[in-house]
């Protein structure tokens, strides 16, 4: 959903808290709750949003709870068959199950999502998680989310990034991305065909075939967000061209990359069009603008009533009214981001006119090089509706604003309220600009709880003319006298975190009728862009500066008050000892591409964790500085140090990381690669540590016994007796001294354990509380280097900490790296 009451309904909207116990009937649940308004049921008779003889079908339904839904994680090998394990398992499972007193419909696929891998249960999801008849479901839901392979979503969310139709090459922005489901999609569907490349048989020209070359940027103005959005839900699907930003979406900055960078959707931009250093930089670089963005704005939130009851009580008119120029602002921004013949996607979960039709209609007649697009063919099976072509503007009083032009009216309300603070001059963009049929918003999506029970959304698809099939397309001139947005404009009083204000405090987001300037990608900052072969600008007494690397990203590292605090992005040169001892230990294939692996921190060394990332998004980090583009994570991490030892036990102190292993795999040798049994893979997923000594499996101790310590792959084909879900596996292990350990998160083991043996047979230990890993999330790109904590002293030790270790959450477990 959108994220404009995000405060009170978007992470709070689980309600009831994790206790035991059965569920309320839902009479109580529901009997201390405010679930009537009559001034929302007043406001939206008066819009006619739906006919006459509906209401009472979609006033009921907005009494509902929402149903559970979920989807599975389509670009993933595993994805067939997971879905197959549901037809097979689950649907038996719940089919006959009682709840609030009647026979439970078994889970369905949703009809319109594409290859029925997406899921609906008529059961909302405090029930699930609490009576103990589902309790087998519920395990399975918590657990596959937890590894990523299913994303537990509301089923009208996922309706905005399936019409963007983003593919593999697509440069790709998600302007409001937290928390980050749809962003999700986004990946996924950049990765719709790397599943087969993951395979043991993929080679690495294979793999490296089958890459996405596009990217995602994925932002959010709030830098707490974009935390939870990378370690709670990107990093269960990682993609090495993805990065999260963090920047108010009304003014995210024009970036560029090099003009070399040859792809058939590439566009040039003339030299009018973005304001360079000099000649040679214009002809250097080029401005990145984007084939697809998605525009999932802040908004009041009242398609969110079934889950987010509290919006009945707290429901008014001037909520939508004051966030329609931010929702605007965003919307123009987004427009001058893209690419000539690209698409976006606007949405709200609202169902008001005044912060959908109305923020459209405006957007269009400031921008007539944007249309609106009919998609009747796109996922068929989902009930629309279309969008108003007319609507009034209310007030919070329920009568109709005055509108600017009509001055009797005008007068009328200012003679009426003689106090200042409840005096407007309302903007235009408020109404019906007389042009809405010929600009088509009838093509715009409106989805009611009523039709196919679900929550209510609002979606429209929007194309820039210009676009060309040739391999370079020009851009369109954009027409004298059009509203643009400007990129140095001051950031909205009113920010995307916010809580809705009360109509009368609204005052400056939607009075002010003034000509919006620019759309243009913003120029490029004055400080220097650092570049292959130039050494860094940094100051002296941050950083050694001749023991830095000459691929850096960005100039500027102080730290001064109200600077971007973020660790900075910086890329390792092949010829680093650590990167060619990692080349050697694992048999990396020469065409590896090395130039690609970074770290974080200041000094540009190889401390704890390296990343990787695509080419494109190397290119872009080193053709932009570091504070101009916020960054917050970036590609996917490979390699984590693991110090477990200091009397030279270990030639090589790096251990893979399973997040970056699908990345990995294709490019490994057989030197650090041992097969075993189901048998042993049972032991070593029961204990926390295994002695050699102990392992039953002849073939598979000899080879670990003839191995150098360190960070390992064993490789599974988990097949036959006592398996219920077959499945080649392929996981790091760790081999020390006298024994070996799975380097396998605890949520990641348990869903493993679940689905291959029907059971959790992993060794269960407290886990953390989830304010802790949030914290240890933000805290992870700033700890302290590998190294600085208590210093294991006997191998005994090294072994009980590594064990310990992969025992924690993602987030938890980068405190101790």
């Amino acid at each position: 959903m959108a994220r404009g009451n995000r405060g009170r309904g978007g992470r709070g909207g689980r309600g009831g808290g994790r206790g035991g116990g059965a569920a309320k009937p839902r009479s109580e649940r529901w009997s201390n709750t405010v679930t009537e308004s009559p001034r929302f049921e007043a406001y939206y008779k008066a819009q006619k949003i739906v006919p006459e003889d509906e209401w009472d079908a979609f006033n009921a339904a907005l009494h509902e709870p929402l149903p559970t839904t979920f989807r599975i994680t389509g670009c993933r090998e595993v994805a067939p068959r997971l879905n197959q394990m549901i037809k097979d398992v689950f649907v038996p499972f719940l089919s006959g199950k009682e709840y609030d007193g009647q026979a439970l419909e078994a889970p369905k696929p949703i009809d319109w999502y594409p290859n029925g891998f997406a899921w609906q249960l008529k059961a909302p999801r405090q029930a699930i998680r609490k009576q103990d008849q589902f309790k087998k479901f519920q395990h399975f839901l918590v657990h596959e989310a937890d590894v990523g392979n299913i994303s537990r979503q509301e089923a009208v969310s996922m309706i905005p990034p399936l019409l963007l139709d983003v593919q593999p090459h697509h440069y790709v922005l998600d302007m409001c991305a937290a928390p980050g489901s749809k962003s999700v999609q986004l990946v996924e569907a950049l990765h719709a065909k790397t599943a087969a490349a993951s395979s043991s048989s993929a080679s690495a020209a294979e793999a490296l075939s089958t890459l996405p070359t596009g990217m995602l940027i994925a932002n959010d103005s709030d830098a707490k967000r974009c935390h939870l959005l990378v370690h709670q839900s990107l990093h269960r699907v990682p993609g090495a061209g993805m990065m999260v930003t963090n920047h108010d979406a009304t003014q995210l900055p024009g970036l560029r990359l090099p003009s070399d960078i040859k792809q058939q959707n590439d566009k040039l931009v003339a030299d009018d069009e973005v304001k360079m250093q000099s000649e040679a930089e214009r002809k250097k670089y080029q401005p990145l603008l984007f084939d697809r963005i998605l525009a999932d704005v802040p908004c009041s939130g009242d398609g969110t009533l079934r889950k987010n009851v509290g919006i009945w009580k707290e429901f008014s008119p001037g909520n939508g009214i004051g966030l329609h120029s931010l929702q605007l602002r965003i919307l123009l921004r987004g427009i001058a981001l893209l690419k000539p013949g690209g698409r976006l996607v606007y949405s709200t979960c609202s169902m008001n006119p005044v912060e959908n039709e109305a923020v459209v209609s405006a957007a269009l007649a400031a921008c007539p090089e944007m249309s609106l697009i009919d998609v009747p063919e796109m996922l068929p099976g989902l009930i629309r509706r279309p969008g108003m072509t007319t609507w009034s503007v209310i007030d919070n009083t329920l009568n109709n604003a005055p509108h600017p032009d009509d001055a009797e009216a005008t007068a009328a309300h200012i003679a009426a309220n003689p106090d200042k603070r409840h005096r407007k001059v309302w903007s235009k963009t408020l109404w019906p600009n007389g042009k809405e049929a010929e600009r088509g918003l009838e093509r715009c999506l409106r989805i009611y709880p009523h039709l196919q029970d679900t929550g209510a959304f609002f979606v429209s698809v929007l194309v820039k003319a210009g676009g060309s099939t040739s391999g370079e397309a020009e851009v369109a001139a954009e027409s004298k006298g059009t509203v643009r947005e400007r990129a140095s404009s001051p950031v909205a009083e009113q920010p995307e975190t916010k809580r809705p204000r009360q109509e009368e405090e609204v005052v400056a987001e939607t009075i002010v009728e003034a000509p919006i300037e620019a759309a243009a990608p913003a120029p490029e900052p004055e400080a220097k862009v650092e570049v292959e072969g130039e050494a860094p600008a940094v100051a002296e007494d941050d950083v050694d500066a001749a023991a830095l690397p000459a691929e850096i990203v960005g100039a500027n590292f102080s730290r001064g008050p109200g600077e971007f605090k973020e660790e900075p992005f910086i890329y390792l040169s092949p010829e680093d000892e650590q990167v060619k001892l990692i080349m050697d230990f694992f048999d990396l294939d020469p065409s590896f591409p090395a130039a690609s692996l970074l770290v974080r921190n200041a000094q540009g060394a190889p401390l704890r964790s390296i990343y990787f990332t695509s080419n494109l998004a190397r290119s872009l980090l080193l053709a932009n500085t570091y504070s101009r583009m916020r960054l917050i994570s970036c590609g996917v991490k490979l390699f984590t140090r693991q110090d477990s030892s200091k009397d030279g036990t270990y030639r090589c102190k790096w251990r893979v990381n399973s997040e970056g292993l699908e990345v990995l795999r294709p490019f490994l040798g057989p030197k650090r690669i041992v097969k075993a049994n189901v048998k042993t893979l049972r032991t070593l997923m029961t204990n926390v540590t295994t002695p050699i000594a102990e392992l039953e499996e002849a073939e598979f101790k000899e080879r670990i016994e003839g191995m150098e310590p360190g960070s390992c792959m064993i490789q599974v084909e988990a097949r036959g007796e006592g398996v219920a879900f077959e499945q080649s596996l392929f996981l790091p292990f760790w081999r020390s001294k006298i024994s070996v350990n799975l380097m396998v998160e605890k949520a990641d083991k348990s869903a493993l354990s679940q689905r291959l043996f029907s059971e959790d047979i992993t060794p269960h230990k407290p886990q953390p509380k989830a304010r802790d890993v949030a914290r240890a999330a933000a805290e992870d790109a700033s700890a302290t280097p590998s190294g600085a904590g208590t210093p294991v002293s006997t191998e005994a030790e090294a072994e009980t900490k590594v064990g310990e270790k992969v025992e924690e959450t993602p987030a938890a477990a980068a405190v101790v790296e």
